[in-house]
């Protein structure tokens, strides 16, 4: 909702909620993927929002139906909790996305992407909206959080689907078959489920066995979580942070108190240094931005 950002994330195998934009403010969502949503892709606001949507990859899937607006809908805002008699809109830039497969609504994102209702919950058609567009329409963003680089939507698909996840030290498993899905089209499901034993609930629009069309309502549809087995680090003092570590940054692996103790004075403390992978005896500014940077891969690659 109010002037938050979603930036890289991979939004894949929901029905809906592609997000569901909250009230007021700006949002801002760049340089995303958006995959097989069924009846909502991204949606909601009021008529006091401003929407920043830059350079997402829309890509329908098996339960998005092609025949239908909702396959290249990019946003349908809303102009709800208006006492006005008449409809009101917030505002928008909306530029730069792809919908996989729609050469039109990729070449121009106003020129079907963006969708609204009228007070009757029915899409309006083109000429009836249109008027509304020319109100909505922002040639440029709204004032938007600092990102140290912008992708087009091509770059988003190939990077999200390269990065996105728990991929650190090592992929999860179940991230694996997101986005092999994501990557393929082609939904991955457990064979032979009876139908009234496997599933928690029934998603409210889709048959039982919609999980065949990639949405699942219980993980048992997909096999079930995988097991995972690891080695845990020793950690004498048991303060959550392994000895090694203690060791190499100066800290003592016999005493705990040493955990919560911000020896750099930056701000965090030690325990907090190891998990961000952040080095307790070099004070660092993280206020300011050119200072905030990716930490992990290489303490987790050590």
């Amino acid at each position: 909702g109010e002037n938050c950002a979603f930036v890289r994330n991979m939004w894949a195998n929901n029905a809906g909620r592609n997000p569901s934009i909250g009230w007021n403010g700006i949002f801002n969502f760049v340089n995303n993927v958006v995959f097989n949503w069924y009846n909502r892709s991204t949606d909601g606001g009021d008529y006091t929002a401003n929407y920043n949507i830059m350079n997402n990859f829309y890509k329908p899937g098996p339960v998005t139906d092609l025949t239908q607006p909702i396959s290249y809908r990019i946003l349908k805002p809303e102009s709800g909790r208006s006492k006005l008699p008449y409809m009101v809109f917030g505002r928008a830039y909306v530029n730069g996305n792809v919908v996989n497969g729609n050469e039109k609504v990729t070449k121009d994102n106003w020129d079907g992407g963006i969708q609204i209702e009228n007070k009757k919950g029915e899409l309006m058609p083109y000429d009836e909206a249109k008027d509304y567009f020319a109100k909505m329409k922002s040639d440029r963003p709204f004032p938007m959080p600092w990102f140290n680089k912008f992708m087009t939507a091509q770059e988003s698909y190939d990077f999200v689907l390269k990065n996105v996840g728990a991929t650190l030290p090592i992929r999860d498993k179940v991230d694996e078959r997101i986005v092999r899905t994501v990557k393929t089209g082609v939904p991955e499901y457990a064979k032979g489920l009876e139908k009234k034993t496997f599933y928690q609930f029934e998603h409210r629009r889709l048959p039982m066995d919609s999980y065949k069309q990639g949405i699942i309502t219980d993980i048992s549809q997909v096999g079930g979580y995988p097991e995972y087995k690891g080695k845990p680090y020793v950690d004498t003092d048991k303060d959550g942070i392994p000895d090694k570590w203690e060791k190499k940054h100066g800290l003592n692996p016999n005493d705990a108190s040493d955990a919560k103790l911000d020896t750099d004075g930056d701000g965090y403390s030690n325990i907090e240094e190891y998990l961000n992978g952040t080095d307790p005896n070099q004070k660092t500014d993280w206020k300011d931005l050119a200072n905030n940077h990716e930490t992990l891969t290489k303490s987790l690659q050590e």
